[in-house]
């Protein structure tokens, strides 16, 4: 199989402990485009900071943000973008209200937060952009966001999760990046409906695809790939789930993905 697309998770994946990319994963990428093969991003972060990454490593195709609620080339309209409805909005800003319960929003790409707290510094997203204030996140007038998420000890997130699910009648996906975060979008948003709708703009079919990942956001997108790898460093159930399970972690077993497979 000649694949023609590869989808790249960002934390955990691409990029190193550090947040960082070596240097010979970086020159594969680029060599990957100029031989043609269509590179993209496809991540929980919000759109400024994967297309800061995008930009850094030459990256010029739609971006998959905010955990498949939006697809977005740098400098253009969203090609998708499906946000929470205001009554799965509201219902969530309550719950976690009630429950006492750190909650963050995007609109027009920056981070919004009743205040600015250290769970709000400890997210790297924002080192591209400050924060908005907005007080109580229950009476602002805020947009529809494509992300709610709370932060907590890796032991909470279940249950808060269970919360936030029975207070929304199951109408949301609720996914993780990281095991201390709860991420909620509107049900039947996801990396793989997103890049399913990359595809149909690429002419090209989901066989032709190759993922990467290592959490359980990046799980539906692992199933649906022609191809789903996961790194190293993966969770056992994205490792059960992948065709391709990465000898190497982070950055280094997409690299090895690309010399094996490309």
């Amino acid at each position: 199989m000649a694949y023609k697309l590869l989808a790249l998770d960002l934390d955990g994946t691409l990029l190193m402990p550090d947040l960082s990319i070596p240097a010979e994963v970086r020159a594969a990428l680029l060599a990957l485009q100029a031989r043609g093969v269509c590179v993209t991003l496809s991540t929980g972060r919000m759109f400024t900071t994967a297309e800061a990454y995008a930009r850094d490593l030459g990256l010029h195709a739609p971006l998959v943000c905010y955990n498949g609620a939006a697809l977005r080339a740098p400098g253009e309209q969203p090609l998708l973008w499906e946000p929470l409805t205001r009554e799965l909005q509201d219902a969530v800003l309550a719950c976690c209200e009630r429950n006492g319960w750190y909650a963050q929003l995007y609109n027009d790409d920056r981070i919004v937060v009743a205040r600015e707290t250290e769970d709000t510094r400890a997210d790297p997203d924002l080192r591209t952009l400050p924060c908005r204030e907005v007080g109580r996140l229950t009476r602002a007038a805020l947009d529809l966001s494509p992300k709610i998420m709370t932060r907590s000890a890796p032991c909470e997130t279940r249950f808060r999760a269970a919360v936030l699910d029975r207070a929304t009648d199951g109408q949301l996906y609720i996914a993780a990046s990281t095991p201390n975060l709860v991420e909620m979008m509107r049900r039947g948003v996801g990396k793989a409906r997103a890049l399913t709708a990359l595809c149909g703009h690429l002419g090209i079919t989901p066989a032709e695809a190759v993922v990467c990942g290592d959490s359980g956001n990046d799980l539906d997108m692992v199933r649906w790939a022609g191809l789903g790898c996961a790194v190293g460093n993966a969770l056992p159930v994205l490792r059960d789930a992948a065709a391709y399970v990465c000898q190497h972690s982070n950055s280094f077993g997409v690299l090895e993905v690309i010399q094996r497979f490309f």
